[in-house]
Formats: structure tokens, C-alpha cells, sequence
């Protein structure tokens, strides 16, 4: 059976890169591990734009690609943190108190989409949460980071925040080293 990461890699043609991201690095910075679908995708073809609009993070992205950097989501969770308890936004409804959120793509229009990290969750069982760029509206989807992407790609998961208009079609893929 062929994962939806794999269809991913195949659908867009993805370039392999010189080599693997070191994962263990990563995961250290961010203090969570990453789902195994997610570094399979990146190894296979390194970061870019989806449809040219979902901008996927990644490690170590290059100069002026700081806010798709993967190592810094932890901070960009701090900072979220601190407007929940200011009371500037607020968080998804169900969030657990020991849950973090981390960002792992986002889009031109304010929308990011975030990994819900808990101490007794694994990795690729993370629920996903799409917040607006308010925070005034919270999604979440019960699916592999891979799966969640393949059904946008394919027009089978809807959002109410992911608007399809902005999606280009015939652009599936574009790496950041393209841009």
C-alpha cells in the first residue's frame, strides 16, 4: 500500500536532496519529535510551496526563509502562548494545559497550521489545528501531517480557513530553492 507521503513524492516529482535532514537535531531544538510521515516528505524533496500557497517548514531553510524555519517553531509557540494569556487570542476550545502547538506550514494569508503536541502523544498521532490568522477560529483534523496534505492537494479536505481560491492547481509543488 502506498502512503500518502509517497504519493506526495511521486505526484510532485520531488527531488531527492543531497542527503536526510538531521532529525535528531531537530527534534532536540524543537523538543519534540517530528512525525515520521513529515521527515519522509521533506528528505524526499526539502521545503517549498503546495498549490503555491501551503509554505511547508523546514530545517535550516536558508537566508530570508526565517519564517518557514521548523527549529524556531518552538519559539513561535511561546509567543502564541503569550497572547493566550493576554487574552489577545485564544486558543482552541480543547486544548490540553500540557499541549504545545507547533507550526509546521502556514500560508500568505494569515492561516497556520500547527502540530497539537502532548507529553503522551507520539509523534504521528499529533492532532493538526488550522487557526486563522485572529486565532478567532480554530480547526482540527485527526489525520497524519502526509494525509492531511494529499487531501488538500486532491480536493477532498475541505477547511472553512484554507481558502481554495488562492490554491494554483497547476502548480503543485515549488521548492524554496526556486524561488
Amino acid at each position: 500500500m502506498t502512503t500518502s507521503a509517497q504519493q506526495l513524492i511521486e505526484t510532485a516529482r520531488l527531488a531527492p536532496l543531497a542527503g536526510p535532514f538531521d532529525w535528531e537535531q531537530v527534534e532536540h531544538r524543537l523538543g519534540a519529535p517530528v512525525p515520521q510521515d513529515y521527515r519522509k516528505l521533506l528528505d524526499a524533496g526539502g521545503g517549498g510551496l503546495w498549490l503555491d500557497y501551503l509554505r511547508l517548514y523546514v530545517p535550516a531553510p536558508g537566508p530570508g526563509l526565517k519564517h518557514v524555519d521548523l527549529e524556531r517553531s518552538g519559539l513561535e509557540f511561546e509567543q502564541l502562548q503569550d497572547l493566550f494569556e493576554d487574552e489577545v487570542v485564544g486558543p482552541p476550545d480543547d486544548l490540553d494545559p500540557d499541549s504545545r502547538l507547533l507550526p509546521w506550514a502556514s500560508t500568505g494569508t494569515g492561516v497556520t497550521l500547527y502540530w497539537q503536541v502532548s507529553p503522551e502523544a507520539a509523534a504521528d498521532s499529533y492532532p493538526i489545528r488550522v487557526s486563522d490568522r485572529n486565532g478567532d477560529v480554530w480547526e482540527r483534523y485527526d489525520l497524519l501531517t502526509t494525509d492531511l496534505l494529499l487531501g488538500i492537494v486532491q480536493g477532498e479536505v475541505h477547511s472553512e480557513l484554507l481558502n481554495e481560491s488562492w490554491m494554483e492547481r497547476d502548480v503543485l509543488f515549488k521548492p524554496y530553492a526556486d524561488e
